[in-house]
């Protein structure tokens, strides 16, 4: 009987959703060939993907958010913000920071029907992963989003984890943040996995999504590190918020590779 209640539920869900995506995506195309001649930020966009991506939360009431520490972002500076991964819903949760950013998303996903066409229209940037020419390409993207005012936002594990603990990150994000002389905003998420695990299709009941935003590292700090030093940091320091919000994932027989 739960099984069955599980797909009836899925099936109400995503036919909303799926509905819903349809009326917003025509909407949003209006948004964007109204405001594309002079928002050069795309912040009309970026708000609208705000609405978009976190109302699926708001709406449903075996979903919760819990925000904490919001205090540690400036918004006045651009960061190179990084998150773990753990959901495609991590993309809708990130909307909560209070920035006009870019994702840098690898081209698997623009090829997703709504998210992928959304992205486009929000200007964000496409990497194929393992070429050089790709990298180069997306550093140069991501700068000139930064000399207009934008932040930046990486999944640094540069893949969900299947676990659910942080993993390796590799150094994209921290290549821009050297190369452009910004701080980096870490930011843990928890809790999106039970929403939509990763390598299903069938949502999750209840959940509580956590997002813990940790104080920045300064330009400064950047500027005199290794990228690979930096990456080292903000992994130790991700990881042990995370090891904080959910111990129980990181026992011996269960450490993170």
């Amino acid at each position: 009987m739960r099984t069955v209640l599980k797909y009836i539920y899925n099936i109400i869900i995503w036919s909303v959703f799926i509905i819903d995506a349809v009326i917003l995506m025509v909407i949003n195309l209006i948004v964007f060939a109204i405001t594309y001649p002079f928002d050069t930020k795309r912040a009309v966009i970026h708000a609208f993907s705000y609405y978009w991506g976190l109302h699926y939360l708001w709406f449903n009431p075996l979903w919760k958010i819990e925000y904490a520490c919001r205090a540690n972002i400036d918004p006045k500076k651009s960061y190179v913000i990084v998150s773990n991964h753990q959901s495609m819903f991590d993309i809708c949760v990130i909307y909560m920071i209070p920035l006009i950013f870019k994702w840098v998303s690898k081209k698997e996903v623009f090829k997703i029907p709504f998210v992928g066409w959304l992205l486009k229209l929000h200007g964000d940037i496409l990497i194929n992963r393992g070429t050089t020419q790709s990298t180069k390409e997306m550093l140069k993207k991501a700068e000139s989003w930064i000399n207009k005012g934008c932040s930046i936002s990486i999944f640094p594990e540069g893949t969900r984890s299947v676990d659910g603990t942080i993993h390796s990150f590799k150094e994209g994000a921290f290549m821009i943040a050297k190369l452009n002389k910004l701080p980096v905003l870490p930011v843990v998420v928890e809790g999106t996995r039970k929403i939509l695990p990763p390598g299903s299709s069938l949502l999750g009941g209840c959940a509580v999504v956590r997002i813990h935003v940790l104080p920045e590292i300064s330009a400064e700090t950047v500027a005199s590190l290794k990228t690979r030093d930096l990456s080292d940091l903000l992994n130790k320091v991700m990881l042990e918020e995370h090891k904080r919000m959910v111990p129980e994932r990181y026992s011996e027989n269960n450490e993170p590779e």
